[in-house]
């Protein structure tokens, strides 16, 4: 069966003037600089990831509900007062247990790039969730608190229908895999979990970025694999010969950028609005003979509705017609379009909410893509997963299957680095006998 609307324009009166996108991807085109509080975001993994949702409106409430337990199991009222500056009026209450960050997605509501940036995460995870307990020590204090909001939590499923936040299938599978196992394992390990999540999510945010601008074009190759894109460690030197670092780099993920946009919004406009959204390489898949002549009139109304000049050539299949769909896609942000500033502003969005941790200018090699040591050791870490250590070019594997590629010299700068702080077990000289352990 086909996944195509059954009342797709036929005509150019029937043509939506506007290019809308809501799945997929949270920037849109009116977003800029600040859109997103990425705070309020790791509430609402949390909440997805531990099925979890709270029964009362606010942190305030729940301060409340805690210094009553104080005041009746301390014989000393006057230390309260310092127990509501010790957790309530910084950030520690959020370092006791994971389940705390829920108060956090509070403020995710509707349809605000907060909202959006998480449903991102869910189109990502997917319905994997942790099921094991967490298990954190906890001094006397600490697990008031945390009896206290296990009493005002309650169990979410939020793979029934009418609590489904989003209704797409994975668009990168490959980073669905590795995004749910990777928080699991980061789960099983509280303290550590707490303090990398952010940048857990925020480098995640930028391998679905990049590798979602690297694949979007290649939808007649069947299901999206990792493309080569290729990091320098912070203390390395960057320079234009080094080709990788040149041609799959961010000099390439840039230019992928513009067809974001342009692509997934008219994919979607081709889906029906209720039905659950598919990525463009699996609609190619999908689509029959039959579609071939309804796509080619909704090209012919499309170009017309949008002023557009191209020659739209005679098609014989549906993927020919999609094709010619996407490229006009593409035409109406061409330079000399009136559309053109709005994609070229989306681009600038995307960079600077979603790439910027990564994105340095280095001289005459331009902007080159750079992760720092605490992403390093975080990467190192995930894909070393559950296992004690992993040979070198096995852990170089790992950074692949997660869009992450490093060129001879980096990693020789790797090594170097994993053995200044350590978790280097080396058997011989030969690169193959050469180990990473993790550091939690």
């Amino acid at each position: 069966m086909a996944n195509i609307k059954e009342d797709l324009p036929q005509s150019v009166d029937n043509v939506n003037a506007k290019n809308t996108l809501n799945s997929y991807f949270p920037v849109r085109t009116k977003d800029r600089s600040g859109a997103f509080d990425w705070e309020a975001v790791i509430g609402f993994v949390i909440k997805l990831i531990y099925r979890k949702e709270l029964l009362i409106d606010d942190i305030e409430e729940f301060k409340i509900i805690c210094e009553k337990n104080f005041n009746e199991k301390l014989d000393n009222t006057e230390f309260v007062k310092y127990l509501d500056k010790m957790y309530f009026s910084g950030n520690s209450l959020f370092n006791i247990a994971p389940e705390l960050l829920l108060f956090k997605a509070k403020k995710v509501k509707g349809n605000t790039p907060n909202a959006r940036l998480g449903e991102m995460f869910a189109s990502i995870l997917q319905d994997k969730f942790i099921t094991k307990e967490t298990v954190v020590q906890h001094n006397f204090l600490e697990q008031i608190i945390v009896d206290e909001l296990q009493n005002n939590i309650k169990n979410s499923d939020y793979s029934e229908p009418s609590k489904k936040i989003i209704n797409e299938e994975p668009y990168l599978p490959f980073i669905y895999e590795v995004f749910g196992s990777d928080l699991v394992f980061l789960s099983e390990h509280p303290k550590y979990f707490l303090g990398t999540l952010s940048q857990f999510l925020k480098l995640y945010a930028y391998l679905y970025t990049a590798q979602l601008a690297l694949n979007i074009s290649s939808w007649r190759e069947g299901e999206p694999s990792p493309k080569p894109l290729y990091f320098i460690l912070d203390t390395e030197k960057a320079s234009a010969e080094r080709m990788h670092i040149r041609d799959d780099g961010h000099k390439k993920v840039h230019t992928a950028l513009f067809k974001i946009f342009p692509f997934l919004s008219m994919s979607e406009s081709l889906q029906p609005a209720k039905k659950q959204k598919i990525p463009i390489w699996k609609l190619s898949r999908s689509l029959s003979s039959s579609d071939t002549i309804i796509l080619s009139n909704f090209a012919q109304a499309f170009k017309e509705k949008r002023g557009l000049t191209s020659i739209i050539s005679d098609v014989s299949t549906p993927n020919e017609a999609l094709n010619v769909l996407l490229n006009l896609g593409m035409e109406q942000f061409a330079r000399g379009q009136s559309r053109y500033e709005i994609n070229v502003n989306y681009v600038k969005a995307i960079e600077t909410e979603l790439c910027s941790h990564f994105i340095q200018s280095r001289g005459r090699a331009g902007r080159v893509l750079v992760i720092n040591q605490d992403y390093l050791l975080l990467l190192t870490n995930i894909s070393i997963g559950d296992r004690k250590k992993l040979r070198f070019h096995e852990l170089l594997e790992a950074f692949k299957k997660r869009g992450v590629f490093f060129d001879k010299r980096s990693q020789q700068a790797l090594i170097q680095f994993y053995e200044r702080i350590g978790n280097v077990e080396r058997m011989s000289d030969s690169g193959e006998a050469v180990y990473v352990c993790k550091t939690i």
